[in-house]
């Protein structure tokens, strides 16, 4: 799903942790811009990474991952799989970035082997590396927004709702108020500084909020959107049972 809001792209995708044939297939086969990968905390691992890479690798669908953490080992793993954009979680600092910058590029830029991967195209092209997005979920980096804005090494930004939630209520600052208005503020200090805004969705009826709120790329929970539709599958027949024994008594 694609449309133009000024000079803008706006685009939708999916976050999931389903690697399942089935739905790599239906994205390759759709409209949709992206998927988000989550790794963090689901067990995929950079080979399951880079098996949907390939699957989706003729078609338009933009992969991005999740990283499950910092680690250089990890984000070089993961940047071999060929996926397009890596987005690093817990982040409290720019440096941060700046480090999984130099550890995901090649000399002179960085400090990466030049590995025969997927992500060189077999050893043959290592012009290739990941784009860098930074998730929001941590009070140090809303606090630190215009530092990690100034940055060169920060090429976009998500939101994590949930667990920025959380920090905030660890640091005293907890409730919806404080979190829609860090929220708020994160975006607003990133797009004036022209970086790409991600923003989750719970469902494809958030899309259009979020993009009203400033985001430019929107991810919706995959595992919410199937649940709700499971969901209403099982309460239709319920309705049809109960309509029918109305109608029958």
């Amino acid at each position: 799903m694609k449309a133009e809001s000024g000079s803008r792209d706006l685009r939708a995708g999916i976050l999931t942790a389903d690697l399942s044939p089935v739905l790599i297939r239906l994205l390759a086969q759709s409209r949709v811009d992206f998927v988000v990968l989550d790794a963090e905390q689901t067990g995929i691992l950079p080979r399951d990474c880079a098996d949907v890479v390939q699957r989706l690798l003729y078609s338009s669908v933009h992969v991005a991952v999740r990283v499950p953490d910092l680690d250089e080992r990890t984000l070089v793993e993961f940047a071999n799989t060929g996926a397009h954009e890596l987005v690093l979680p817990r982040v409290r600092s720019p440096h941060e970035v700046e480090d999984a910058h130099r550890a995901t590029r090649y000399p002179p830029s960085g400090r990466r082997s030049k590995q025969v991967s997927y992500a060189s195209s077999l050893g043959t092209d290592y012009s290739l590396v990941p784009r860098l997005s930074v998730l929001f979920e941590t009070v140090e980096a809303i606090d630190n927004v215009a530092e990690f804005a100034a940055s060169k090494f920060v090429e976009g930004m998500w939101v994590g709702p949930n667990d920025l939630a959380m920090d905030l209520e660890a640091h005293g600052r907890g409730g919806r108020e404080n979190l829609e208005a860090a929220i708020d503020r994160t975006v607003a200090v990133m797009a004036e500084a022209g970086h790409s805004i991600g923003l989750p969705a719970s469902s494809v009826d958030g899309l259009q909020d979020a993009f009203a709120r400033g985001a430019d790329r929107c991810a919706v929970y995959w595992e919410r959107q199937l649940g709700a539709l499971v969901g209403q599958v099982g309460g239709a027949a319920a309705y049809f049972q109960s309509s029918r024994e109305e109608i029958a008594s």
